[in-house]
C-alpha cells in the first residue's frame, strides 16, 4: 500500500489503537487530532516549533494550532481526501516527542 492511499475504518481503528494521545475527529472527513497541554505559552511555543520540524522532515504538513498553555494538531492527507500511512507516521513522531520533552 502507498502511504497515500487513504486508509480503510479497519486500518484507522487498528493503528490507532497503537496511539496513547490521537483520536479521530469528524467533520467534513475524518481527521487524526490531538491535544498537547502546557504549564505556559512558552512552551506550547517550543513544543510546536518541534512539531514543525518533524512535519518538515516528513514533507507532511499538520495543522498546529498554538493556544496558551495547549498546542492543538489536525492530521489529514489533503491529496488522497483522507487519512494515510503519512499521518499515522507524523503522528507516532509526534508521540515520540511529547515523551522526550523535559517541560521543567
Amino acid at each position: 500500500m502507498s502511504d497515500t492511499e487513504p486508509l480503510s475504518e479497519d486500518e484507522i481503528s487498528e493503528k490507532l489503537e497503537d496511539l496513547e494521545i490521537w483520536g479521530i475527529e469528524a467533520l467534513d472527513e475524518e481527521r487524526l487530532v490531538c491535544k498537547v497541554e502546557f504549564d505556559n505559552y512558552r512552551d506550547a511555543v517550543f513544543f510546536a516549533n518541534g512539531v514543525f520540524s518533524l512535519a518538515e522532515e516528513q514533507f507532511h504538513h499538520p495543522e498546529v494550532k498554538v493556544e496558551y498553555g495547549a498546542v492543538s494538531i489536525d492530521l489529514y492527507t489533503h491529496d488522497a481526501e483522507g487519512l494515510t500511512e503519512k499521518d499515522f507516521e507524523l503522528a507516532e513522531k509526534i508521540e515520540e516527542k511529547v515523551r522526550e520533552t523535559d517541560w521543567s
